[in-house]
C-alpha cells in the first residue's frame, strides 16, 4: 500500500487567488489493462481516496513518460478512478492527481504512482488476454458495516480466483445506481479491498441515511452486498 503524501502549491496563472487546498489522496492502485487494445495501445485504471474539502468540485490526472515531469493532464470530475486510454505498449508511465475547487484553485499533487503497460506479443490480430475464466471468491463484504457518512469511508472487500475486469456500483434500495466505483477495471487474482465509498453520489451530493447495496459483477457472476449507512 502506498503512503498519503500531502503537499501544496501556489495557484497558477488565471486561478485568482492564493489559497491552497489540501490534497489527502491516496492512490489506491494503477492497473495495465491489457484487455483494451487499440492499434497497439493500451490503457490504466487509476482509483484514489477523495478530498475531503467541501468545496471540492472535481479532480484532474496528470500523467507522462517521465517522473514528475507530465505531458498530459485529464479533468475527470468529482469521481474516485478513471481510465485513462491510449498508452503506448510496453512504455513506463507515471501519474500522480490534484483537486480543484469551484474557485478554480489547484492543490498540490498527490504521491506519484508508475507503470509499465504490457508489451504486446505479436500482429495485430494476437488479441491480449483479459482474464475472461475470473469468478469471485465466496466471501464478498464492506467494512466497516455500517459506516458514519461524512465521518469514515467504507472499503469494499471480495476475492478473484484470477486477473479479471470487475465492476462495482452502488446502488439504492430500488436498485438505483447511486455510483459507481470501478467500470471495467483490470484487477489482479486474489483478494481486494481499494475500492471505497464515501457516501456520496456520482453528483458528489452525501445521500441519505438508510440501506444501500453494493454490486460487484465479473463476467456473468455478479454478487451484492448489504451496506448500511447512518450519520
Amino acid at each position: 500500500m502506498i503512503s498519503i503524501f500531502s503537499s501544496s502549491r501556489n495557484p497558477g496563472p488565471g486561478e485568482g487567488s492564493n489559497r491552497k487546498l489540501s490534497c489527502l489522496l491516496l492512490l489506491l492502485g494503477v492497473l495495465a489493462s491489457a484487455s483494451f487494445a487499440v492499434g497497439g495501445t493500451k490503457s490504466a485504471t487509476l482509483s484514489w481516496d477523495p478530498n475531503q474539502e467541501s468545496d471540492l468540485a472535481g479532480y484532474r490526472v496528470y500523467y507522462g513518460d517521465k517522473a514528475r515531469k507530465y505531458q498530459s493532464d485529464e479533468y475527470v470530475g468529482n469521481t474516485t478512478s478513471h481510465r485513462i486510454d491510449g498508452l503506448e505498449a510496453g512504455k513506463r508511465y507515471y501519474f500522480v492527481v490534484s483537486a480543484l475547487d469551484h474557485a478554480g484553485n489547484e492543490s498540490g499533487f498527490s504521491n506519484e504512482v508508475s507503470i509499465v503497460t504490457p508489451a504486446d506479443d505479436g500482429g495485430d490480430d494476437q488479441e491480449p488476454e483479459t482474464g475472461s475464466e475470473a469468478t469471485l471468491g465466496r466471501l464478498a463484504y464492506n467494512f466497516p458495516n455500517p459506516f458514519r457518512i461524512n465521518q469514515e469511508v467504507t472499503a469494499i472487500r471480495y476475492e478473484l480466483d484470477a486477473a479479471g475486469e470487475v465492476t462495482i456500483q452502488i446502488l439504492d434500495a430500488s436498485t438505483n445506481l447511486v455510483k459507481t466505483l470501478a467500470k471495467n477495471a483490470l484487477k489482479r487474482a486474489g483478494e481486494h479491498t481499494e475500492d471505497r465509498w464515501d457516501g456520496r453520489n456520482r453528483h458528489g451530493d452525501f445521500v441519505a441515511n438508510g440501506v444501500y447495496y453494493c454490486s460487484i459483477r465479473v463476467n456473468n457472476e455478479q454478487k451484492m452486498i448489504k451496506i448500511a449507512l447512518t450519520r
